[in-house]
């Protein structure tokens, strides 16, 4: 038994150290398969970008090829030369005067000026970095840039590969760091022929290159071009370029030098290449430690795969540089979850003994599990019911209320034409009356009669049609704001309206209505039909008011109680309209506005009352006299139209300065100089109403008339 024992416990190790084995043999071959798979997809996501990259370098380059030789043809750059009997056929048309410089348009064609203008106009144009023309000698003799520190004019450039090239081939391409600038450039040159064919001189586009670099750059992405000599010339990191990327040949570099290409650059190697064509940055023991030192630090001693594209001239490649140290990270992390996921079926193997064991108890935990679960899904259920009770509860509580509102509003919005109606209807009457019996005593009174009757009539059928729209739209009720775009109104027929149409209510108080400080030629921005309901409601408010504080006096009158010289001075009934207009508003979006001020001599508002003014059921009436719906849709009806309602408050008079613009929530002027309520109505105006002020001074020929209800009952409205 001893003996049996022992060798399973060896069994078991043998077991054990078998499966130890495979799972690290698992986990190399899953590390070799993710770093393949990581690096596959790492070189089709580079060939992509190449091949994308490579279409944005060509197409650069592509744009100006043409360009040397077209400029080469022209008569001014060979009669620049010195070539002389250009036929006028070759000669190309003039540029208007209004498209050329001032020095350009008095020199004649050919000139050094005409030509360093016409240059620098073809390079603002084209977007060359800059042109320049050369003659047989290499020497500059004009250029776009003539006017600038450093103009190319006056120096020879004969030694370029792009002028040989242009005289011996008839097109020379190059790049290389310009000596004057100091900025780099690909050059790309035509010869300028005489009328024999004879080389006269070259002429020289430079292109920059420089932004292909910042969309590099901003792509986040390691990207670098490289000419034959594996020279870089652009790069995503700027302090990698004129940097090889292998030693160079003393051949090559002699000849770099000789040409000046990149302005005596060290052009010391940047990289070290290795057997599997991946590239070391930083870690090339050739480079001297100053030039270590001056590599990113997060491309110390990295390792890239390089994927490389011809594209260009030259022998020009395209390098897109991925680093290997995310797919070892990749492929580590790989490999730490097949790790895991071998731990976590050997903690499954040691789980499944214990659950042999606890078996039964966790079958007594599923019981005792699903009977909580059946008790919790009643009561869930059971919530859910009351919930959906409490819900159709508020929702018909809200549509209770919403149509509440909505009949309040319209019952508060038809009484006014129905006032007007019933008011017209009445006159008409009379005045029918009045005609007919005085027909046959004075014939001349009953046509007036009759054009006064019908001049009532049409305006009962006005009024009949102002309600059928509010019954047809309901616009107050049904949306926040018109979906009219607003007009220029005249605001003064419209203030007529409002008292015409409470005409009978201003003379039944004998009130007194002054408009001195309200001008006939004020234009507003709205709508007719509501601003009429607004300022209608506004007006009936303050007759409201002035009415209940007529009939306070009245039964004071009647207790027989000492009156005040306070109580003397309102006795008579008065309603103040003014206006101010403010060429910026800040409460109106910075636009143009006015002011229109309603004071009356009223009780004035309670101070308890201010906080919920406008909100709808708000009144001081008795109950069915008022429903409290009129400043809470005046207030949505000033919305509607841009503009603004609000209450005075205070005594203290505060205008902004000359030029400013009135700020929310301040007073033009703050309270009511009559005692009473006043209330502010700030409303949108076109640009050149911006400017009139208040007092009407700056209206020409317009007379102001104040409107003064006697006791004879005429009412005389400006």
């Amino acid at each position: 038994m001893t003996l049996s024992a022992l060798r399973r416990r060896r069994l078991a190790w043998l077991a054990l150290s078998a499966s130890l084995l495979a799972g690290l043999m698992a986990l190399f071959a899953l590390w070799h398969w993710e770093l393949a798979r990581g690096e596959r997809d790492a070189r089709q996501h580079a060939a992509t970008r190449l091949n994308f990259y490579a279409s944005t370098l060509n197409a650069e380059l592509s744009r100006f090829q043409w360009l040397p030789e077209l400029l080469a043809r022209q008569a001014r750059v060979r009669i620049a030369l010195g070539e002389q009997g250009v036929p006028p056929a070759a000669t190309p048309p003039v540029i208007p005067s209004d498209e050329r410089d001032a020095a350009s348009a008095a020199a004649p064609l050919g000139s050094s000026s005409d030509l360093n203008q016409h240059l620098r106009r073809v390079a603002r144009a084209s977007g060359a970095a800059a042109i320049f023309l050369t003659d047989r000698d290499g020497m500059t003799v004009a250029a776009s840039n003539f006017d600038e520190p450093d103009s190319f004019v006056g120096y020879r450039y004969d030694y370029r590969p792009y002028f040989i090239d242009a005289l011996a081939r008839g097109r020379g391409e190059f790049f290389a760091v310009g000596n004057t600038t100091g900025r780099p450039g690909y050059f790309v040159s035509a010869p300028v022929l005489g009328a024999e064919g004879q080389p006269l001189g070259v002429m020289v586009v430079k292109v920059s290159l420089e932004a292909l670099e910042d969309t590099w750059r901003q792509a986040g992405e390691t990207v670098l071009l490289a000419d034959a000599n594996r020279i870089v010339l652009l790069a995503s990191r700027r302090n990698w370029k004129y940097r090889a990327l292998e030693a160079i040949e003393p051949q090559a570099l002699d000849s770099i030098r000789a040409q000046q290409q990149f302005r005596g650059a060290p052009l010391t190697p940047l990289s070290r290449e290795l057997e599997d064509g991946s590239l070391v940055l930083g870690d090339n023991h050739e480079l001297a430690a100053s030039e270590i030192a001056r590599l990113p630090t997060a491309a110390m001693g990295q390792r890239y795969l390089d994927e490389s594209l011809a594209s260009g001239p030259l022998g020009w490649q395209l390098h897109f540089l991925m680093p290997l140290r995310p797919l070892y990270i990749q492929a580590r992390n790989v490999v730490l979850v097949g790790l895991a996921v071998i731990l976590g079926l050997a903690m499954m193997a040691l789980w499944m003994r214990e659950r042999q064991a606890r078996l039964g108890l966790i079958r007594r935990e599923a019981v005792m599990m699903r009977e909580i679960n059946e008790r919790l899904e009643e009561r869930v259920a059971q919530r859910s019911r009351e919930l959906e009770a409490t819900r159709d509860e508020l929702v018909q509580a809200g549509k209770l209320a919403a149509l509440g509102t909505m009949a309040a509003g319209i019952a508060h919005e038809l009484n006014q034409p129905l006032v007007g109606i019933r008011t017209y209807a009445a006159s008409g009457g009379k005045l029918l009356a009045r005609g007919i019996a005085s027909a046959a005593t004075r014939p001349e009174l009953t046509a007036r009669a009759a054009e006064s009757a019908a001049s009532n009539f049409t305006r009962i059928s006005e009024l009949s049609e102002r309600l059928a729209d509010m019954i047809r739209q309901l616009r107050v009720f049904v949306r926040p704001a018109s979906q009219q775009a607003p007009v220029a109104l005249a605001l003064a027929p419209r203030i007529d309206f409002a008292l015409e149409l409470l005409a009978e209510r201003v003379t039944a108080l004998d009130l007194t209505v002054e408009r001195d400080a309200l001008p006939r030629d004020i234009i507003v921005m709205g709508e007719q039909v509501r601003l009429e309901q607004l300022l209608t409601n506004l007006i009936r408010n303050a007759l409201d008011a002035l009415e209940g504080e007529q009939k306070a006096q009245q039964a004071d009158q009647q207790s027989d109680e000492p009156q005040g010289e306070q109580s003397d001075e309102r006795a008579a009934p008065r309603l103040r309209l003014s206006w101010q207009a403010w060429p910026a508003v800040a409460s109106l979006e910075g636009q143009p506005g006015g002011c229109l001020r309603i004071e009356d001599n009223g009780p004035g508002i309670d101070p308890a009352l201010r906080a919920t003014l406008f909100d709808p059921f708000t009144t001081t009436r008795e109950v069915g006299e008022g429903m409290g719906m009129g400043l809470f849709l005046s207030y949505g009806l000033a919305r509607d139209l841009g503009g603004l309602l609000r209450l005075a408050d205070g005594s203290s008079v505060s205008e902004p300065a000359e030029g400013s613009s009135l700020a929310e929530g301040s007073s033009l002027a703050e309270g009511s100089a009559l005692g009473g309520a006043c209330f502010e109505l700030w409303l949108r105006t076109p640009a050149s109403e911006a400017g009139h002020d208040g007092d009407g001074t700056d209206h020409e020929g317009t007379g102001h008339e104040s409107t003064e209800q006697h006791g004879s009952g005429q009412q005389s409205v400006t």
